[in-house]
């Protein structure tokens, strides 16, 4: 069962690929998934137990066999936007150009994102290089470079700008956090580039590699098969992005850390329950990513003790209502500061409740007066 379990992602794809090969409502299908996926994901709660994997290859063959079938799926949609997006004899309609955004969006995310950056962890280079192949469906051909040289050396911390500060909405994070990844990317592959003795804008650059993907992939979908096409998938491109960067809000919302002691099983959120832990190829199951980012996914083990979050749905849902996500998180940040932080950390926290308008709940106040106020504010 414990490699079973994963192929619900290869379910999703296929559900993609009939969508686009039945065409007109059909294209919503992949889209569709979502709603399943999230009512069972309340229903069947958290998961906490580790995987029992004892085959390695049959771990990974799933992750492999998604690569082609992402394959298949973008042959089926070309196919289909050759043929007729709403049938041979109609014309495309807007709600089936639609369906098509949104369908190829949420496949790019999930399960796409959670297997390509397994891959683009592991050790090996053709693992790495489908790893990133498969991660640049969500618009960000580069964002291994940010990712591993940013993100994974200064989570928790001002530098990183995947992390989400405290008083920051969503809204504003993607936007900050699109820009943040491509500057650090920019600057990365600068620097390596003049050290190498070339220019960032040379074919052997990731900057010029990324751009060329940005522009080609698109390009090479609408000579095949028309402007349409190619719209579609640079709306699904850009969609897929900006929603990647939302659900990246939730994964360390608020959270400090002193970068001088080790990482503790509080320095990133988990979400454990137990759909989105396939589905995310355990990339909610955090922080031992964290420790060591070459651990297979089936050998991260989930740490109910740590720092934890209800389903991400849930909770990605609540952060596009502000008010309603500022007053669940503060609840979440409260008892993380109280209960986990180092006194470093907590010197941290308040620092950043002060930037944020938030209440000082860890000054000589009763803690009660502050818990309430955490609730209200």
């Amino acid at each position: 069962m414990d490699y079973l379990r994963y192929y619900l992602n290869t379910a999703l794809v296929l559900t993609g690929i009939a969508g686009f090969a039945l065409g007109g409502p059909w294209v919503w299908a992949g889209a569709a998934t979502f709603v399943p996926l999230f009512a069972a994901d309340l229903l069947l709660g958290n998961d906490y137990q580790p995987r029992r994997v004892h085959i390695p290859w049959l771990a990974d063959l799933v992750l492999y066999l998604h690569v082609a079938l992402m394959v298949v799926l973008y042959a089926t949609f070309v196919w289909r936007m050759q043929v007729g997006l709403s049938g041979s004899d109609v014309p495309a309609q807007g709600w089936h150009v639609a369906g098509a955004v949104v369908s190829l969006m949420w496949l790019h995310l999930l399960p796409n994102g959670g297997i390509g950056h397994e891959l683009a962890h592991r050790r090996s280079r053709l693992s790495r290089w489908v790893g990133l192949s498969m991660g640049a469906l969500v618009g960000d051909p580069c964002r291994d470079i940010a990712h591993n040289n940013t993100h994974h050396l200064y989570f928790d911390t001002p530098r990183d700008t995947d992390t989400a500060h405290r008083g920051e909405n969503v809204y504003g994070f993607m936007l900050r956090a699109t820009l943040g990844s491509f500057r650090d990317t920019w600057e990365s592959e600068k620097r390596r580039a003049d050290n190498s003795g070339y220019s960032v804008w040379s074919p052997r650059s990731r900057v010029t590699q990324g751009l060329a993907f940005l522009v080609g992939f698109p390009l090479g979908i609408g000579l095949l098969s028309g402007p349409l096409a190619a719209g579609i998938v640079i709306g699904a491109l850009v969609l897929a992005k900006l929603i990647l960067e939302a659900l990246n809000y939730l994964q360390h919302y608020g959270l400090v850390r002193d970068t001088q002691a080790p990482v503790g099983e509080h320095h990133t959120w988990n979400h454990l329950s137990t759909v989105i832990r396939i589905i995310g190829t355990e990339i909610t199951n955090h922080v031992d990513h964290h420790r060591d980012a070459y651990v297979p996914y089936y050998r991260l083990v989930p740490r109910p003790a740590g720092a934890c979050m209800p389903s991400i749905f849930l909770c990605f849902l609540m952060s596009f209502v502000p008010p309603l996500w500022f007053r669940f998180v503060k609840r979440k940040l409260y008892a993380w500061d109280t209960t986990f932080a180092s006194p470093t950390e907590r010197r941290l926290a308040m620092a950043a409740n002060r930037r944020a308008g938030w209440p000082l709940w860890l000054d000589d106040e009763p803690a009660s007066s502050h818990e309430s106020a955490a609730r209200t504010a």
